[in-house]
């Protein structure tokens, strides 16, 4: 039997905090979240330079949009946050399969090299799907990219040449 998309759709919230970091933000957003009837779909976390930004998908009954809605502006007013939400119906998106990392790795990473990496990519028909830096000197980027294979992204990424000392290392996630 085959799922419609009637049967993958759900009433959905996608939450967005950004401000300064500090401890206690997510308990207290998720603390917010708890009285009501959801469940956490998805998170995702990232500081840098002690700027946060949380994003949470949660699964809710459309009736409490209001409510929740109402709760977190109160949760962002008392952590001195930004809060931001769009609710609505829809398809859940699958966790990308056959993921394939590229890092890049540089004494001086320029922004002409994050171009010509990234325009590879699409070239060979793939999407970047998560960005991260994994050290600080030499700085590394990883770069989770879906939609092509490790050998077509190895190809794509050798012909470039770097002016800031950039090395490229392509594996399968």
């Amino acid at each position: 039997m085959t799922q419609t998309s009637a049967d993958t759709e759900r009433f959905t919230g996608l939450i967005l905090l950004t401000g300064t970091d500090r401890p206690g933000i997510a308990a207290s957003l998720f603390e917010t979240l708890a009285p009501f009837s959801v469940l956490i779909i998805d998170i995702e976390q990232i500081v840098i330079n002690d700027r946060l930004i949380l994003t949470v998908l949660i699964g809710a009954n459309p009736a409490h949009q209001g409510a929740i809605e109402e709760d977190l502006n109160l949760c962002a007013s008392s952590l001195d946050v930004d809060i931001a939400t769009l609710f609505g119906k829809g398809a859940l998106v699958q966790l990308p399969k056959n993921l394939v990392e590229v890092r890049v790795t540089s004494p001086k990473l320029r922004p002409s090299s994050i171009a010509l990496i990234s325009q590879a990519i699409t070239h060979a028909g793939a999407n970047i799907v998560r960005i991260n830096r994994t050290s600080d000197d030499p700085i590394s980027i990883s770069l989770a990219v879906t939609g092509a294979a490790h050998t077509a992204l190895k190809i794509s990424l050798e012909s470039i040449i770097f002016e800031d000392g950039s090395v490229i290392d392509v594996k399968e996630i």
